[in-house]
């Protein structure tokens, strides 16, 4: 009986095992790498495995694992780790190498982070897990419990949570600079890939053939079935309610994680407003959304309000004197007249009760104080990992990763309440203390989603 295999029958029986801390926390000598292995090859994983390549010294791949092993998306990275083995369905590799693999880079559909996430940390392995973490609220609470409970090392791959904007982000709430913040305009008005169907959708995709490469079984996961499409593949996943978790699932992580963790210290609102909605329909995500999160004071912060622009149609009113920085480093008034109000590069506003308005873009770019760009701003600790390398070396157990899942659970459980408001067209309340929307019991279902069969043993810790 191989591990996977005793822990199934103890996760039947309701009594799988406390694994102690060390048990993924291995000593390692000064010149012993990592044992890295790779889930979701192609696309952005195929960008996070360059990343991590950066840092051979710290690890080395043992693993390759796709569910489309060998598709064009996959042959870079097939290439540059010819010799590594290779497979398929993570369950067959993690049997397959089982005690042999340190960490595990999972890079897939939103809706497959899950199994793949549970079934590494129940072994001991150490997870860095692509943004959103988990496609449901009730995932991410079971995730964020797993990696308590298996002492495993956790980061979620939103990468700007450990350069500048982060450095700077904590030390200037920390030493009182950024403070007494009321409201958060954060916006993402870039084209996304379900606005080609203007909200038109009438059904699903046509079914199609499964490619040879493809082990589309595997590749649904815990989702319930559906007909193989190009439409649902390759990045198209992201638009459908059953496998993504839309534009805040992918930018939310970029543009608000820093609020959520140091001006809301992880809180979950107590009401989801769904201000306005168009081109929406029940397969795929809005074409425009504006979204209000409303959070009471408690002992961490005063009464706080979230505002959330998604769509190329939909921009924010912006302050009077605003002075946008564009990626390029050059400012832009609103008022002049070469500033596109029609691409407003992602981002978000911060209102202080005292007058003074914040801004930044998303990623690697800091924050500045609108109407006074010019201004000399404290400095604060350089930037002294990347996102990758700090990872390694939290598994070598030289560090702390800065996006673990007790801080990346509740963020991405806020997206998970944002997707059930775009997906009913409605917003609603939300009881923090129970976790659950009272007296709805249409929302409160879409908190979790029942796992297709054959998959059910992942929903317990």
């Amino acid at each position: 009986m191989n591990r996977r295999m005793f822990l199934k029958s103890l996760a039947a029986a309701g009594a799988l095992p406390l694994l102690p801390a060390c048990f993924s926390a291995r000593k390692y000598a000064a010149n012993e790498k990592v044992r890295l292995a790779f889930v979701g090859i192609g696309q952005q994983g195929w960008n996070d495995i360059q990343s991590f390549a950066l840092f051979p010294q710290l690890f080395e791949c043992v693993a390759l694992c796709d569910t489309d092993m060998g598709a064009e998306a996959t042959l870079d990275c097939l290439k540059k780790y010819p010799n590594v083995p290779r497979f398929q369905d993570f369950r067959k590799m993690f049997d397959a190498l089982d005690g042999k693999i340190d960490a595990c880079l999972v890079a897939v559909p939103d809706h497959s982070h899950f199994p793949i996430t549970m079934e590494a940390m129940r072994r001991g392995i150490a997870v860095y897990v692509e943004k959103p973490l988990a496609h449901t609220f009730e995932e991410c609470e079971l995730m964020m419990k797993a990696a308590d409970k298996y002492g495993v090392v956790t980061q979620m791959g939103n990468q700007g949570h450990s350069t500048v904007k982060y450095h700077q982000f904590k030390s200037y709430v920390e030493t009182g600079l950024v403070h007494d913040v009321y409201k958060v305009v954060a916006h993402m008005n870039n084209a996304r890939r379900w606005h080609k169907w203007g909200g038109k959708l009438t059904s699903f995709p046509k079914p199609e053939k499964i490619p040879a490469t493809l082990d589309w079984d595997t590749w649904l996961g815990t989702a319930q079935h559906h007909d193989y499409s190009t439409d649902f593949v390759r990045g198209e996943w992201r638009a459908w309610f059953d496998f993504g978790n839309g534009c805040m699932g992918d930018w939310g992580a970029h543009l608000i994680d820093c609020v959520h963790q140091f001006l809301l210290k992880g809180d979950l609102p107590s009401e989801v407003e769904l201000v306005n909605q168009t081109g929406s329909n029940r397969f795929v995500y809005p074409m425009n959304s504006t979204l209000k999160f409303r959070f009471p004071g408690n002992w961490d912060h005063d009464d706080f309000e979230l505002d959330w622009y998604e769509g190329a149609t939909n921009l924010p009113p912006l302050p009077e004197g605003f002075v946008y920085a564009t990626p390029d480093g050059i400012p832009k008034s609103s008022a002049n007249d070469d500033f596109d109000k029609t691409n407003l590069f992602p981002g978000k506003e911060m209102y202080q009760r005292d007058g003074t308005i914040w801004q930044s873009l998303s990623h690697k770019h800091p924050l500045h104080v609108v109407g006074d760009y010019e201004r000399k701003l404290p400095d604060y600790p350089a930037e002294f990992c990347t996102h990758y390398e700090g990872f390694l070396r939290a598994v070598r157990g030289e560090m702390e990763t800065t996006s673990p899942f007790s801080v990346a659970a509740p963020l991405s459980q806020l997206f998970t309440l944002a997707c059930i408001a775009q997906r009913l067209g409605r917003g609603f309340k939300f009881d923090k203390s129970t976790g659950t929307i009272p007296g709805d019991a249409e929302a409160n279902a879409l908190l979790r989603q029942p796992p297709r069969k054959g998959w059910e043993e992942y929903y317990s810790c």
